[in-house]
């Protein structure tokens, strides 16, 4: 028994000495396998991706013929393929086929036959592939991408087909027709599979919008916003009940910024369902801050038509007098009978809902009504110091203490003026009202020739996060650069300024002398289209709208690629609309805006006005 133990002991001892354990040594052969693997594969990969064929060929054969992996087979296949060794790719795929019996080799093998030039043996395979495919979603869809692989699309689009009628399915593949659609360009069927595809999945809407606004994105000459367009249309009009079509047509107006077919659209809804008064409010007041006052102005007059018996009514009159003044503004309107009718509206609104911090923009709009339209600062200053008494937030009270600065700047009390600004501008730093203050404050020091700081708060704010600041910056930073460049004695551009200054103060007469004077003497061709701008801006207010209109139309022809030429194409155009009656000629300057100048910040409204005068039925 000793001598058992010893030889043991020593068997063991030597084993130690000598090397790892038997089990160890399984395991290192087994780790030294996975490397190997490991680095044919990366190295067969690496060959593929360089499509050196004939060696990513012969890595993958090796890989396939160890492993039997399905992947290395197809790797394999399609480097036959691209080495045109088709006898050879036949010959695999017969005999991958005899041994796995899955549908993918038969594809492959039908494919190979396609490319020997045996498309009606081929097309045999194919169809028994789709005939005999089983009930089961997951194979379908397995079936469908393998002939897209092949580039077979439309057996893939027949395989969905087939499989959405099979029964026990329950899913009519939409959405995947969908994407092979968008794949073959063909875009009509692509959104009409997008959307049959809510009428079964209405929980999918937000997969719809976003595989819309992906399509959109594709858009270069806007051909496919207006096939959306005209898809959803159709669909929401020929299926009413289906409230999900209406949804998504305000939905994808509001991405397109034609306030007015969502407008319309959630007005039809709200008729029909009778619940929508908030949807038809909320969309109002979006188009209101969005500049587009006749769109908000009908949507305010469709709520406060329905009566004090809608919990939204007051909402719907207030929003509607806001509408009113800013479309005013926006039409160039002079008549000074509107304006007070406005006040006058505004006056009985206060006594039906009171002058409270609900209504207090209101007493914003009828002091600057009694400012600038009227010729009544003081009754103006009045108003605002009213509603500076309300329980506002601290947004609000800077809303209205601007406007105070506004019309001291009116008065021409400058100073008092800067310094109320530059209040506004520190204590609500970093907010939106803030930079309006700044902006408002560099426009003053503009207006009385300080143009260096002027400039250097200017520059900061043409990255503001308003885009109507930004952009207002922008062309008054460049007004005084450009300028500046040509004179640099500055005298031309503080002559305008004193003269812009004027206009802004109503002093007509004034600073009509002025330009005229600039006009006939200065030769600064930069400030030239500035100095006609501001003459036809003074001339509509003494309703010499022709006038302005000529004026208009030398700054768009005579300095087309300067930036005040959408802007007078602009003005033009809703002069000719509201106050020339020259429908004809406001539609062909609002193509003009959109064709021209995509990039204009007026080119969505032109479109939206283009297509009403147009008589597009939306």
């Amino acid at each position: 028994m000793n001598k058992i133990f010893q030889i043991l002991f020593l068997f063991f001892l030597i084993s130690f000495l000598t090397g790892p354990p038997l089990s160890a040594q399984v395991s290192l052969r087994q780790t030294t396998k996975q490397d190997q693997r490991f680095i044919d594969e990366k190295l067969a990969n690496e060959f593929y991706r360089n499509q050196d064929w004939e060696s990513a060929k012969a890595m993958y054969l090796k890989l396939y013929e160890t492993y039997n992996a399905q992947h290395y087979y197809n790797y394999y296949f399609n480097c036959l393929i691209q080495l045109n060794q088709l006898d050879e790719a036949e010959k695999s795929a017969r005999k991958r086929q005899r041994s796995t019996k899955e549908v993918q080799n038969e594809i492959d093998l039908g494919y190979i036959l396609m490319l020997k030039g045996d498309q009606k043996k081929a097309n045999n395979m194919f169809e028994k592939v789709i005939s005999d495919m089983p009930a089961d979603r997951n194979q379908i869809n397995q079936i469908s991408n393998t002939f897209r692989t092949r580039n077979l699309d439309e057996y893939a689009l027949q395989t969905y087909e087939k499989g959405s009628m099979l029964p026990g399915v329950n899913y009519a593949f939409n959405l995947e027709k969908a994407g092979l659609y968008q794949m073959t360009g063909n875009y009509s069927a692509t959104i009409d599979a997008y959307l049959a595809h809510l009428t079964t999945q209405p929980d999918h809407l937000d997969v719809v919008k976003n595989r819309l606004l992906s399509l959109m994105s594709m858009d270069i000459d806007n051909s496919m916003a207006e096939l959306i367009r005209q898809k959803l249309l159709i669909k929401a009009q020929s299926d009413p009940n289906v409230l999900l079509y209406g949804e998504l047509l305000i939905w994808y107006a509001l991405q397109q910024k034609e306030y007015d077919i969502a407008m319309i659209q959630a007005q039809a809804l709200d008729k029909r369902l009778g619940d929508r008064d908030f949807s038809v409010l909320e969309l109002a007041e979006i188009s209101l801050t969005n500049s587009q006052y006749e769109v908000a102005l009908n949507g305010f007059n469709y709520i406060a038509a329905k009566g004090q018996n809608s919990i939204y009514y007051f909402q719907g009159s207030k929003g509607a007098l806001k509408a009113r003044y800013y479309l005013a503004i926006e039409n160039q309107i002079a008549d000074k009978e509107v304006y007070k009718k406005i006040s006058d509206d505004i006056d009985v609104s206060f006594q039906k809902m009171g002058f409270n911090k609900e209504t207090y923009d209101l007493a914003i709009i009828q002091a600057n009504i009694f400012t600038y339209q009227l010729n009544k600062p003081t009754e103006a200053n009045s108003i605002l110091n009213q509603a500076l008494s309300l329980p506002l937030q601290p947004n609000e009270l800077a809303h209205l203490k601007m406007y105070q600065a506004d019309i001291l700047l009116y008065q021409n009390d400058v100073w008092e003026a800067t310094l109320l600004y530059s209040q506004i501008d520190k204590s609500m730093k970093n907010e939106p009202i803030a930079h309006e203050a700044r902006f408002r404050n560099a426009r003053l020091r503009y207006f009385i020739g300080e143009f260096s700081w002027s400039q250097l708060q200017l520059d900061v704010l043409k990255a503001a996060t308003s885009k109507l600041i930004a952009n207002d910056a922008l062309n008054l930073s460049l007004l005084i650069r450009d300028n500046l460049m040509d004179d640099t004695t500055g005298n031309s551009l503080r002559a305008f300024a004193r003269a812009d200054l004027l206009t802004f103060q109503k002093k007509d007469k004034e600073a009509l002398l002025l330009l005229d004077s600039l006009a006939d003497h200065d030769r600064t061709l930069s400030l030239k289209p500035h100095v006609l701008m501001k003459k036809a801006e003074i001339l509509i207010r003494e309703n010499r709208q022709a006038e302005a209109d000529s004026i208009y139309a030398l700054v768009f022809r005579g300095f087309a690629d300067g930036y005040l030429a959408d802007d007078a194409l602009f003005r033009s155009a809703v002069l000719n609309e509201y106050q020339l009656n020259n429908i004809q000629k406001a539609g062909s300057l609002y193509e003009i805006i959109f064709d021209k100048y995509p990039a204009s910040i007026y080119a969505a409204q032109a479109r939206q006005k283009y297509r009403l005068l147009r008589g597009d039925s939306i």
